[in-house]
């Protein structure tokens, strides 16, 4: 059921549904100051008839006249501004506009099913409370009811609970950018930060022009604009994580990305948000900015134990089902963002401080983009002394002037041909994938390209309708930069579960080498050598044997070991929480398993102690895991 709420409307539609014959057409882009402060309609004389006589609303209040009686009056100036219902076409209700015991304007909604239930009193209840003047005669509640279910024929409007598209319009707090067939009222957060201030290009000349040479700013406010696009190319919400040193700029630089849709204030109360909030919390932050990019800062101070399952709720784009308090299910909350993150340590670092292993669709969802500029996150300082007088003065003019630029791009992409946009943005990034993916890579790397490619692509239209001042190509240069560096960090094209594979065996022979391996060093008679240490937690035995350095043995020696390791403790040892088949069939690969005659990646023969019997095993060179280099 729809709750009683008051509602913040957009204001081009709300005078549209007030005085259709002296408003611009529905959807049309209202300027800054229609945007900004919101006019008050002259107020109009309305005429409801209803059985046994009218109802008229003026600004001297609500009269009722019954046939062949005196008008009189029965509360304050309230006037029904239009029926509305949400998008699904239920939840009915009655906007209206009063005037309270000040004068001053405000609107409210009310739903319909409230009218006919025993809540009504309560509606009444509400609208005193926001200030309206009630008359004392007995019957007022029966007529004012009576009058608020009237009034059939006044416009429609449809509800919109989150910013965003909707159809070909897009919905902000205070404006509708684009046509539609019907207006549309906002009805959801009413503090979502989404304002306007300046020109674009005060925002161009002032913010955006020092972008130019330092590849990882620019590569920002890219993903910044992509946040309307992303709903459009079908891809889940995702998005990069920027980490580093502490006071090198990173928040600095999110919050001039910031600046392309609102103020760069800093505050968790403006548009870049916290990781510090619970999960419950950040699922109602991503749908107050569905359709835009939405900025959490500080991964360190998130709960480190419900991050990562935070980060997969993220790229759902689907919060918790909840029951009503009457039974039955809510609507649950949705949402598609473009995630810019930012922190002193990367996704993997911030789960294994926590005690938690970062899972690989984790890692392709949330890219961790690693700050290595010549001046903290800079590496062009424009003529600047260091690197933060540059900052401080891309801040000081983006906090003149912020917002405008993200609205002239949305209208940019409200007049855009729908079909034209989306095969264009396909394809650029089917040509960004061919350009830096290596040939080999892992359907991981595959999935993760498209978001680089997306900020690319977004960064390129943005300049394309002049907004920027970058040169053309600037944008796409410095997303594949940005993709080089991650490969680069991120130790190859491979999937992440073989990377972590590795990574546990090569931990457990360099700390259980030599402690849970028998010493078996004497080939002709399988003796164990009865001088080795005591081996605890016994896993199978290590052989050791002497190898040439460039095909001579010399003075210096060098030693390869072969381990024998029991199937057993193999699997739940060796390679403990791992897929086995996964494993062995990469290992095979590698050459860190010696298969068997027939192939397989187990053995079975004679080992010390198991006297004529033969005992399955797995034959290992952990040599060959360092052959490719280190991460």
């Amino acid at each position: 059921m729809l709750d009683t709420v008051s509602i913040k409307v957009g204001a081009t539609d709300l005078e549209r549904l007030k005085n259709p014959e002296t408003t611009p057409p529905l959807g049309a882009k209202a300027d800054a100051a229609q945007t900004a402060t919101k006019p008050k309609a002259k107020a109009k004389t309305n005429t409801i008839k209803t059985s046994g006589g009218h109802f008229k609303a003026s600004a001297d209040g609500v009269f009722y006249q019954a046939d062949d009686a005196e008008p009189r009056k029965i509360c304050g100036p309230l006037w029904l501004v239009a029926q509305v219902r949400n998008v699904d076409g239920a939840g009915w209700a009655v906007l209206v506009k009063l005037h309270d015991l000040d004068g001053s304007e405000k609107e409210h909604m009310i739903p319909r099913s409230k009218l006919l239930s025993d809540q009504s009193s309560r509606v009444l209840e509400e609208l005193a409370d926001l200030g309206l003047w009630f008359s004392f005669a007995p019957d007022t509640k029966k007529l004012l009811l009576q009058y608020l279910q009237s009034g059939a024929e006044v416009p429609r409007a449809r509800l919109i609970p989150t910013t965003g598209w909707h159809k070909e319009a897009f919905v902000l707090p205070d404006e509708i950018i684009g046509r539609t067939d019907e207006a549309l009222l906002y009805s959801g957060n009413q503090d979502t930060p989404v304002k306007a201030q300046g020109t674009f290009e005060g925002w161009r000349d002032g913010v955006a022009r020092f972008a130019i040479g330092n590849p990882l700013l620019l590569f920002l406010m890219g993903a910044a604009f992509a946040g309307p696009l992303l709903r459009l190319t079908g891809l889940d919400t995702g998005g990069f994580h920027v980490y580093g040193s502490s006071k090198t700029g990173k928040s600095t630089i999110c919050d001039v990305a910031v600046s392309i849709y609102d103020k760069p204030n800093g505050d968790v109360d403006g548009y870049r948000r916290t990781w510090k909030s619970t999960a419950t919390a950040i699922e109602y932050t991503s749908a107050t900015f569905n359709d835009l990019p939405l900025f959490l800062d500080e991964i360190g101070e998130a709960d480190g134990k419900t991050l990562g399952p935070t980060v997969y709720m993220l790229s759902q784009g689907r919060g918790k089902a909840r029951g009503r308090d009457g039974g039955g299910l809510r609507e649950a909350t949705s949402w598609k963002c473009f995630l810019i993150s930012s922190g002193e340590h990367d996704l993997a670092t911030e789960l294994k401080i926590a005690g938690v292993e970062i899972k690989a669709g984790q890692a392709v969802r949330l890219i961790s983009i690693f700050t290595k500029g010549e001046y903290g996150v800079l590496d062009d300082l424009h003529g600047f002394n260091s690197g933060a007088e540059i900052c401080g003065a891309m801040k000081e003019a983006a906090l003149l002037n912020y917002g405008v630029v993200g609205r002239e791009f949305i209208t940019a992409l409200t007049k855009a041909d729908r079909d034209q946009l989306i095969s264009q943005m396909k394809d650029a990034i089917k040509k960004f994938a061919l350009e830096c993916v290596p040939v080999n890579a892992s359907g991981q790397v595959r999935h993760a390209v498209q978001y680089f490619a997306l900020a690319a692509y977004a960064g390129e239209l943005a300049t394309s309708y002049s907004l920027t001042g970058w040169p053309l190509g600037a944008a796409w240069e410095a997303a594949k930069c940005m993709f080089a560096d991650w490969l680069q960090h991120r130790g190859g094209a491979d999937d992440e579960e073989n990377r972590q594979i590795i990574r546990q065996i090569r931990y457990f022979f360099e700390q259980h080498g030599m402690s849970r391996f028998h010493r078996w060093n004497d080939e002709v008679n399988t003796v164990i050598d009865t001088h080795g240490p005591k081996t605890l937690g016994m896993c199978g035995f290590a052989k050791t044997m002497d190898i040439a350095i460039n095909g001579q043995f010399t003075d210096v020696k060098a030693s390869e070991v072969t381990y024998y390791v029991y199937r057993e403790s193999w699997a739940n040892d060796v390679l403990k929480g791992r897929d086995l088949k996964r494993a062995n069939k990469l290992l095979l690969e590698m050459g860190v398993l010696t298969p068997s005659k027939d192939g397989k990646s187990s053995r079975s023969g004679k080992l010390p102690g198991s006297g004529r019997a033969n005992v399955g095993h797995y034959l290992v060179n952990p040599a060959m895991l360092y052959s490719g280099g280190d991460d």
